[in-house]
């Protein structure tokens, strides 16, 4: 494998080297300008030699001199340029091909690459699919016609300390909580199985529209969903360092359609929210069942 990998930089190298040289401007140009300097440099050595040979036999080097010179050399390089043909010939089939091998063992890494990472995605999403008590609500007050609640969010399953808290204080006599829902039915993601991805997102009222409830705070510093958290010995089928970059990826997924487009993702996302009429005094809990929705658990009462 070693000897592969050093084969493929050897031949990307060379590749990318011929392919700036001759296909880009720039390339051209440099390769233009050394020629150009070595032609240059060839002349001024012929006239040197000449004017020294000149200086020699007691002679004058005037600028006839120095002409015939010159056209000597350029017809020489001529004459060695269009004997050259046919090697140039040889070179430029022996770099096309080059190019050609290098594109398409390019081409067969990114097919490998693309799969192991779909595959890693699959299994990626296959390790986010549970149920899982993402937060739970205390409704701590509803005077003056306003709801006001304490919002725990876990990272663990039964967890009984939250990993974060959130304080609400909202108009309204009715608690909503929304989620982000990513559809990855029929997608390679999800190997042709239907599953949907719930993220909790949003905390509005019935005096509050969804487009000016309260984000909640449900994710971490990375801006991954508390939810998708998972410890080294829970993650099965794919490793912890990859697992942890393809949770990343796919949190960019859901959150931007232009990137899972690029990424050839088939997905589509919607917001759900439930409800509860809020009570004083009550404490209720918000289960994500990934392939159910949301569910609330009333939990108790204090």
């Amino acid at each position: 494998m070693a000897e592969i990998g050093a084969f493929k930089s050897i031949l990307y190298a060379l590749a990318d080297g011929a392919a700036f040289l001759f296909t880009t401007s720039t390339g051209i140009i440099i390769l233009a300008a050394v020629l150009m300097l070595g032609a240059v440099l060839r002349l001024w050595s012929a006239l040197s030699a000449g004017r020294l040979m000149a200086e020699a036999a007691g002679e004058d080097f005037g600028a006839g001199s120095a002409i015939g010179i010159a056209l000597r050399e350029l017809g020489g390089m001529g004459i060695k340029a269009a004997g050259a043909i046919p090697a140039l010939a040889v070179l430029a089939i022996v770099l096309a091909m080059l190019l050609g091998l290098a594109g398409s063992v390019r081409k067969l890494d990114e097919y490998v690459e693309g799969r192991r990472r779909v595959a890693e995605l699959t299994t990626t999403v296959r390790n986010l699919d549970r149920d899982f008590k993402a937060l739970e609500a205390k409704i701590d007050d509803l005077s003056d016609g306003r709801v006001r609640a304490t919002l725990s969010f876990f990272d663990k399953p039964g967890a009984s300390a939250a990993a974060k808290v959130q304080a609400i204080d909202l108009p309204g006599k009715e608690l909503y909580i929304d989620a982000i829902v990513c559809n990855f039915e029929y997608s390679e993601i999800a190997a042709g199985e239907r599953l949907n991805l719930w993220i909790p997102n949003r905390v509005f009222t019935d005096q509050v529209p969804e487009s000016e409830g309260v984000a909640l705070s449900a994710s971490d510093d990375k801006g991954i969903p508390l939810m998708f958290l998972r410890e080294p010995g829970e993650v099965y089928g794919i490793g912890a360092e990859a697992f942890e970059s393809r949770r990343a990826e796919l949190v960019k997924l859901i959150a931007s359609e232009e990137a899972a487009r690029g990424a050839g993702i088939v997905r589509s996302v919607y917001g759900n929210a439930v409800h509860k009429a809020a009570k004083k005094g009550e404490s209720f809990s918000v289960w994500v069942e990934q392939s159910g929705g949301l569910r609330i658990k009333d939990t108790s009462s204090f």
